[in-house]
């Protein structure tokens, strides 16, 4: 009975509204098998899912507060895993290791196609060295270790909103300097 007691909707919105940690560990609990379901279904893959499940409920880590109650707390967390499967998506098209998919020399691929590749990947980390020291470890943090931006803005002591535009900006630049170094090999 007291099971039934914890997965009150009602019961974890007043946790939620109160900021009480415990409302995470009642979220999962409670909603965690529906979430997964959802972010397999927008995410398309079961890792994904786990992941934008799991980045959802840090997100609502730090943004229990900020529930406004006009929905059912499970709405709100199904928001934020569609939410995180879609950032996951822009990620993967406009990182700069979507360009290294094409580069990275294959099992099957000739000694000039894997030199080549070999190229292009010791030159991205020359790239990555020229940016500023923020913004390199935004990058790195966000691409190869895949935190998120209220992560990454908690460590480096800057707004999500912040992290979010020099990650932008700094894989601008870094797809431009790729494009410029396979156009300067390509002549």
């Amino acid at each position: 009975m007291a099971d039934s007691l914890d997965c009150e909707p009602d019961a974890i919105a007043a946790l939620v509204r109160a900021g009480d940690v415990a409302a995470l560990d009642r979220m999962t609990r409670c909603f965690g098998d529906r979430l997964l379901a959802i972010g397999r279904r927008a995410c398309g893959c079961d890792d994904r899912a786990k992941d934008a499940v799991q980045d959802a409920l840090l997100a609502a880590g730090l943004h229990l507060t900020d529930f406004r109650a006009d929905g059912e707390v499970e709405g709100w967390m199904a928001k934020m895993v569609v939410h995180a499967c879609a950032r996951m998506r822009r990620g993967g098209k406009n990182a700069p290791h979507a360009a290294l998919d094409d580069a990275a020399p294959s099992a099957e691929a000739s000694p000039e196609v894997a030199a080549a590749g070999r190229e292009v990947l010791h030159r991205l980390g020359e790239l990555l060295g020229e940016l500023g020291p923020i913004d390199r470890a935004i990058v790195v943090l966000a691409d190869a270790e895949d935190w998120t931006a209220p992560e990454i803005a908690v460590r480096l002591g800057l707004s999500p909103d912040s992290v979010r535009a020099r990650l932008s900006r700094a894989h601008k630049r870094l797809r431009a300097l790729l494009v410029t170094v396979e156009a300067d090999d390509g002549s």
